[in-house]
């Protein structure tokens, strides 16, 4: 039997059916050409930019990579931000092939039993990310290299911050070690392979649809709101490609990088869909991600915007001696530093440079 929600929910899905099918029988001329167009989209953007990353990231993950990293930093990630190895592993894939291979390498990790329920609940709103291959190779393409990089810088701090916000204290528990798993490295290889394919047409799939129906409902505002912020937003909100892609259509300025860093940080319904259907239903809390998602639209979007407008100014490519022709390089720099001055903050808060002192002190006095 249907609780309330499911019966909510189902009717709400009936009705957006019956508004597209409507729609395409009225206007199925525009329709077509926004299906057209989003096709073109991920031909021309989306995948090309994602595909050979996703192939690469997969590999690195499944031969080990994450958990090298782990023992590498001697569990510093996790302390900082009272995460278990498991849930670092979901934040740093997450951040670096994008959505949903967060959601997938979380449900992985719960079904195996390194990761608890809870804890993925309060990690998947911010390991849910567009790759930084999206960011800027197709992102930059669209509305230049250094807005890219400030969209990346902006989602990596919003996401760390947050993730120190949330922070219970302690690290993560872990129901029982996530076994290693022993693949023979071809087969790795033709597995990331595959699986890449089969994500990027999932991909696909998701932006054909959402780009097909902000379209629809971008036709039901005024004329002059489809080249707007207000449009890019709607498109955003729906999906992420196709508000980026009408973002590009608006003036530059701190505006266009707020809008920009708040359709970021949301990430669209279509990357909510993605990552519920990647992590499954026992691993997915709908209410806990859309909170999370909110409060990154708006911290990845004042982000963006006070760096976007430093970056912007000059002020970094003088500081850091770089000319105008390298304001990706100087951008870039930026962020790193800003993201080292944050780190270095959140270490001092639970006493690791302490330790490391105290450790030093012992040495330098034997």
């Amino acid at each position: 039997m249907m609780t309330k929600k499911q019966k909510v929910l189902k009717l709400f899905l009936v009705m957006t059916c019956v508004f597209a099918v409507v729609f395409s029988l009225v206007e199925p001329r525009r329709t077509a050409n926004a299906t057209l167009a989003a096709l073109s989209l991920c031909a021309t953007r989306v995948v090309p930019g994602v595909f050979i990353f996703m192939v690469s990231a997969r590999v690195l993950a499944a031969l080990g990579a994450v958990r090298a990293f782990s023992r590498a930093t001697g569990g510093v990630f996790e302390r900082i931000f009272g995460v278990s190895a498991g849930g670092a592993a979901v934040m740093l894939l997450g951040l670096l092939a994008g959505c949903p291979s967060g959601a997938a390498v979380a449900a992985e990790l719960m079904h195996s039993g390194g990761l608890e329920r809870g804890e993925a609940a309060r990690i998947l709103p911010f390991a849910t990310a567009a790759s930084p291959a999206f960011l800027l190779s197709a992102v930059g393409s669209l509305m230049g290299e250094r807005f890219g990089t400030v969209m990346l810088s902006s989602q990596v701090i919003s996401s760390f911050l947050l993730l120190l916000f949330t922070r219970r204290g302690g690290r993560g528990a872990m129901a029982r070690p996530a076994p290693e798993k022993r693949e023979r490295p071809l087969a790795v290889f033709t597995g990331a392979l595959r699986g890449s394919a089969v994500a990027a047409l999932n991909i696909c799939s998701f932006v054909t649809f959402f780009y097909v129906f902000s379209d629809m409902l971008l036709s039901l505002l005024p004329a002059q709101a489809e080249g707007s912020f207000c449009g890019a937003l709607v498109s955003g909100v729906m999906e992420i490609s196709c508000g980026f892609s009408r973002l590009a259509a608006c003036p530059a300025g701190a505006a266009r990088y707020f809008c920009g860093g708040f359709i970021l940080g949301f990430g669209g319904f279509s990357v909510l869909l993605q990552s519920a259907d990647a992590a499954g239903e026992g691993g997915f809390c709908g209410a806990s991600y859309l909170s999370g998602k909110a409060a990154q639209a708006l911290l990845c979007g004042t982000l963006a915007a006070c760096i976007g407008t430093i970056a912007e100014s000059g002020v970094m490519q003088t500081a850091l001696f770089f000319g105008a022709e390298q304001g990706k390089i100087a951008a870039l720099w930026q962020a790193v530093l800003l993201f080292a001055l944050i780190f270095a903050i959140c270490a001092v808060k639970i006493k690791i440079f302490a330790k490391i002192f105290k450790k030093l002190w012992k040495k330098s006095n034997m």
